[in-house]
């Protein structure tokens, strides 16, 4: 289908950039605190339980830390942790590491990995997985442009015979599906019928075909590979 895979390549790298860079701002905030921050011990005096609901997973559990500590003034003080997991990752009771910003003390992490870099992890691991999934999906639209550009240039043509359009399940845009023509030939290579199935498009256009012949383009290195060229009044978009 034209621009498909450009499309969807376009909102996971869209959607990976997203991640990347909160991910980037993460690291540049948590080395600003860290600058400036002072250590302290710090106590699990609470564990708070999340339920939350999902029609497809049910019920999952997870739990956050309530921690306790004494900054250099001496007061007291209590901050919930960031990170969400289960099994928990602290015990009531207790001691942690805590880094806090004795400008603004209520300002504090637990100061481990997953307590300064949790949230940073995990927007990069995200980050890099939409990115990635959009590199190779645009690879993919980049390689069938290429193939139909060649098959135009230097394929063997054949006259095929309308049959029809279908709806083509397996691919979903907005809440629909798109069409397919299917036109079917002499091999010249066999001298059997075959079939041909066309790119993907979003208009039905069996008033347009119905009893016209259509062109489908075969590689000359590979008959199995060929593009069906629709008439230009066709619009695949």
């Amino acid at each position: 289908m034209k621009n498909l895979f450009r499309w969807v390549g376009g909102i996971f790298a869209a959607t990976g950039f997203i991640f990347l860079t909160a991910s980037a701002v993460l690291w540049q905030r948590d080395a600003d605190f860290s600058a400036d921050a002072e250590k302290a011990r710090g106590t699990v005096i609470e564990l708070v339980r999340h339920v939350e609901r999902d029609r497809d997973r049910g019920q999952s559990i997870s739990y956050t830390a309530i921690i306790g500590y004494t900054d250099g003034s001496g007061r007291r003080l209590e901050f919930s942790e960031t990170v969400r997991s289960n099994p928990p990752r602290f015990s009531v009771g207790e001691d942690v590491p805590v880094l806090y910003d004795p400008k603004r003390s209520s300002h504090a992490v637990v100061d481990d990995f997953w307590g300064r870099r949790g949230m940073l992890t995990i927007f990069l691991g995200l980050g890099a997985t939409f990115a990635a999934l959009g590199a190779v999906l645009f690879a993919i639209d980049l390689k069938r442009g290429r193939k139909i550009s060649r098959l135009l240039r230097e394929g063997k043509p054949i006259d095929a015979d309308f049959l029809h359009v279908f709806r083509d399940t397996r691919i979903k845009r907005n809440g629909e599906h798109p069409f397919r023509v299917v036109a079917q030939a002499t091999d010249p290579a066999t001298g059997r019928l075959r079939r041909f199935e066309s790119e993907a498009i979003w208009v039905d256009p069996t008033t347009q075909l119905t009893g016209r012949k259509i062109r489908v383009l075969l590689d000359p290195s590979n008959p199995q590979r060929y593009h069906v060229d629709l008439p230009g009044s066709v619009s695949s978009d």
